[in-house]
């Protein structure tokens, strides 16, 4: 099973948010059983390429929650280039994903 990297400083979330590209970002709770199930549906869309993608716990780091409106968990947060253009929540599929991520990046 893939999994993705786990952000544990402020300054890789900042140096990852400047990267240029897509970047989906998984926000979960250690405690989320949805969280794990939708891991590997994440990474499985990342390594297709084309777009990179990290977790992020919302208890560890709580002011980056409350400065992007976490409300719930999971919620996959996807920046391009830096600024965010899109959010989703709860349980998706791989295949709910791309056409997800395809479809806000086509607009």
């Amino acid at each position: 099973m893939a999994t993705l990297s786990d952000f544990s400083s402020v300054e890789r979330i900042h140096a990852a948010l400047a990267a240029p590209g897509l970047l989906v970002l998984d926000v979960y709770t250690q405690s989320c059983v949805i969280c794990r199930r939708v891991e590997p549906m994440v990474a499985a869309v990342a390594s297709g390429g084309g777009v990179r993608a990290h977790k992020l716990d919302a208890e560890r780091h709580a002011e980056f929650a409350v400065k992007y409106g976490i409300r719930g968990v999971p919620t996959l947060l996807l920046f391009r280039d830096g600024q965010l253009i899109d959010r989703r929540s709860g349980f998706s599929t791989a295949s709910a994903l791309r056409n997800w991520i395809g479809a806000t990046t086509r607009e």
